[in-house]
């Protein structure tokens, strides 16, 4: 099943192909199907026009395409990596995908995920939808190549309170007003430390109204779009001292490949409950599950295990990958 836009085209049967039915029957589908796909007729006027009841006309149109009197062409877009997005989309069902080449050997690999996720990001927009910003250091380039054709009256909200410092608070602020000035939508932010120092703080926070009412209209997002954290000393968790090379070692141990919004989970996608669970001001797994549209954009080999567990636990239902990860991920399998 393809989730690209597509374009589709109707023929007749090639001489390559038999259609093994008899002559009368094979003209009454060839003129059924030409009147239906051609001259875009309904049904009912089909009917009308031949003189059969509804019941036979439909008949016949499906008869048509099994028999071969009609074949379906689909037409991708001229992509460099079609074929390796259709079996990505196909082994991991997702809703969407995008699958870029291997950047040059003077390009980062972040900056253009960035890109791919800025134009994917574009491509989705509509008036009133709430977009949720999972913020990381790809996410946080994405304003560099983000535009858009005209203004959309969108929002764009953090799903967990704004960083763990000032400086990681104002990028967090700056990465949703900027994509929200570009769009000609509105920025919100969760007014809140991402992790607090106890349970008892958080519990305080979030009955707060405004903290609360933020966290409400991000639970509300159409689309998320976030990146995919490791169990590794290269995970923002540990080089802001949220968790320590213990903590990793434990981690690792008890089954987690990755986390979302710091939330950790297993192989399959399952969560594995940890400490910063009670002290995180944000969006759960769960939370992530009842979006419409999840997506994540990430790659290379380190991201692998994470990305392909996120999917598998229905974290993530879109994806924004390289063309080296997403055949990674194709190998491995769902």
């Amino acid at each position: 099943m393809f989730f690209f836009p597509v374009d589709v085209q109707m023929t007749t049967a090639t001489p390559n192909r038999v259609v093994n039915l008899p002559l009368a029957e094979h003209r009454l589908c060839a003129r059924v199907a030409s009147l239906y796909y051609e001259s875009e007729l309904t049904q009912e006027q089909i009917g009308e026009f031949l003189g059969l009841s509804r019941m036979k006309v439909n008949r016949l149109i499906r008869l048509a395409s099994t028999a071969g009197v009609v074949q379906i062409q689909i037409i991708g877009p001229d992509e460099p990596n079609a074929e390796l997005l259709h079996q990505l989309q196909l082994t991991f069902r997702l809703k969407d995908a995008r699958v870029v080449s291997a950047p040059l050997p003077q390009q980062p690999l972040r900056a253009v995920l960035a890109a791919a996720a800025s134009a994917w990001l574009a491509d989705h927009l509509a008036d009133e939808l709430v977009i949720g910003l999972g913020l990381g250091r790809t996410v946080a380039l994405l304003p560099e190549t983000f535009s858009v054709p005209r203004p959309i009256a969108c929002r764009f909200v953090t799903l967990e309170g704004v960083g763990v410092s000032p400086n990681a608070g104002f990028a967090a602020y700056d990465v949703t007003s900027r994509l929200a000035e570009v769009a000609g939508g509105t920025a919100g932010i969760i007014s809140a430390p991402t992790f607090v120092s106890t349970a008892e703080v958080r519990s305080a926070l979030v009955a707060e109204p405004s903290v609360r009412d933020s966290l409400d209209v991000a639970r509300s997002a159409g689309l998320m779009l976030q990146s995919v954290g490791t169990v590794t000393n290269d995970a923002p968790l540990f080089r802001h001292g949220t968790l320590s090379a213990g903590d990793l070692a434990q981690l690792e141990g008890a089954g987690a490949v990755g986390d979302a919004l710091g939330h950790f989970f297993d192989a399959n996608g399952d969560h594995i409950p940890w400490a910063t669970d009670d002290l995180h001001v944000g969006l759960t797994l769960d939370d992530m599950k009842q979006c419409p549209m999840s997506a994540l954009v990430a790659g290379g080999e380190d991201k692998v295990l994470a990305i392909r567990a996120a999917i598998r636990g229905g974290i993530a239902t879109a994806l924004i990958t390289d063309a080296a990860t997403a055949q990674r991920l194709v190998d491995l399998g769902a």
